[in-house]
């Protein structure tokens, strides 16, 4: 097998990425064999290209004394070579309810490493992801369901973040480490076939090189980088569809629907992906759910919600985007709006929730009458004290907080809903029953505490149906 010039590669990668004589680096080092060859070669490069570099070691607090051993080997090879570093530790006990071990690790790390790359007024933080690494993520997006981008994998750029190892493989760094003396350490996680990562590397990806295709690495890693060639095309071509079709208004972005719909498929998914990022941030996507329904208002009215708080409506003869509060008020007919996105509800009268396919309704029952859940999702009952309140309904606002019925105390909507398991996507499409700015009732969940019926007496009976009843 011909030797890999990693230095070469890993040079070609920085230059073509403009790093030059003065420009500061970040490289991300854990301590495994990937790292620890990057490590050996920026040191290597440092006065060839004249660039500054600084180590940043992250220990996420998860394996003990075998974590602390990680970090004092990248500690002494950097000093070794010269190089200054850091170790940042994280706090397990800061992790979310919900939220997986791997997703914390991973945006904690890649969070951390920002805010050190901005620090050190680095120009990029260098991460150790080579060849293979591709191609597992190509095998991996492929089988849990992926569109091209999906295909794409990882570039060798993404903002402030550099990948120079990406078109050397684990042979090539396996044997630049053997050569040159390169110590590293084996994390035992990565041995753990419970990681569907892990059996994709162990187990399939040998299959297919055994008996299907012997470079099957190269294959799915230019396939990768073909795909991205592809899409990065039709995302200029979608760009430059944008220029003359958006329009902003505030906070809102809409484009006409008819020429939405006469845009080939594959730029009419970019285009709305564009415009979903303009307003949730570079680093947030549509699902395709969410494109094939965005899709369709472009045939019909309608309204779809969308990840981070977002909804889209058909208003007129344009699709219009932005906070789902503020495109409460944008529905023709039904109940009045308030302000602030609010549904005014009164009492004994069905009302449309734009965000749910739901009939909100809150009716006078008499002491001792109050019925048994028919006809309705969901129901409950309050003090009767609402039914001479103005009520009105609205989605969460940040900060938002009550007393749940039967709790010790007041808690966050954001910690009831982690409590009580209420999936991400339904959070911010639920609706809140207001008297005044107290809340109420958080609609098909739970009343507060407040507002609890003694059991005697007249009370209020807030029920839900669905729009087709």
């Amino acid at each position: 097998m011909a030797r890999i010039d990693v230095v070469g590669r890993v040079q070609r990668a920085l230059e073509d990425a403009g790093v030059r004589e003065g420009s500061r680096l970040v490289a991300a080092v854990s301590g495994g064999v990937d790292s620890m060859v990057l490590l050996d070669v920026l040191a290597r490069l440092r006065e060839r290209l004249g660039f500054r570099l600084t180590v940043v070691h992250v220990h996420h607090g998860l394996r003990g004394q075998a974590a602390d051993r990680d970090a004092a080997l990248v500690q002494v090879e950097a000093a070794r070579r010269g190089v200054p570093s850091r170790v940042i530790c994280l706090d397990p006990e800061t992790r979310p309810s919900g939220v997986s071990i791997q997703v914390w690790a991973r945006e904690a790390r890649y969070r951390v490493l920002e805010e050190a790359r901005r620090k050190l007024r680095a120009a990029f933080v260098l991460t150790a992801y080579q060849r293979d690494d591709q191609a597992e993520t190509v095998l991996l997006n492929l089988l849990r369901g992926t569109g091209p981008r999906g295909l794409a994998g990882i570039p060798a750029r993404r903002g402030r973040i550099l990948r120079p190892l990406l078109t050397v493989d684990r042979p090539g760094i396996a044997a630049y480490a053997d050569r040159h003396g390169v110590p590293y350490r084996e994390d035992a996680s990565n041995r753990s076939e419970a990681y569907r990562r892990n059996r994709i590397r162990r187990r399939l990806l040998p299959l297919l090189a055994a008996e299907y295709n012997p470079r099957v690495v190269d294959s799915l890693a230019d396939l990768a980088e073909r795909l991205r060639e592809d899409d990065a095309a039709l995302a200029d071509l979608a760009v430059r569809r944008l220029r003359g079709l958006a329009r902003r208004e505030g906070a809102l972005l809409s484009l006409p629907a008819a020429a939405l719909d006469a845009l080939a498929p594959a730029v009419s998914r970019r285009a709305l992906q564009l415009l979903f990022r303009q307003l949730a941030g570079p680093d947030r996507a549509l699902t395709r759910r969410h494109v094939t329904a965005l899709l369709g208002l472009a045939k019909a009215p309608g309204a779809v919600w969308l990840p981070g708080g977002l909804a889209a409506r058909r208003v007129g003869d344009r699709i219009v985007l932005g906070a789902a509060s503020e495109l409460a008020g944008r529905s023709a007919g039904g109940p009045p709006r308030l302000q602030g996105g609010r549904t005014a509800l009164p009492v004994g009268r069905w009302v449309a929730w734009p965000l749910l396919p739901w009939r909100v309704r809150i009716r006078r029952v008499a002491s001792g009458a109050v019925p048994p859940r028919s006809g309705v999702q969901w129901s409950a009952v309050t003090d009767g004290k609402v039914l001479r309140a103005a009520l009105s309904l609205r989605p969460r606002q940040p900060g938002d907080r009550f007393h749940p019925l039967g709790a010790p105390g007041r808690k966050t909507l954001q910690d009831f809903f982690v409590d009580a398991k209420v999936p991400r996507e339904m959070r911010d499409r639920l609706p809140l029953l207001l008297d005044g700015e107290q809340i109420v009732c958080i609609i098909g969940h739970r009343v507060a505490e407040g507002f609890r019926w003694s059991g005697t007496g007249e009370a209020g009976l807030i029920e839900v149906r669905g729009t087709e009843a």
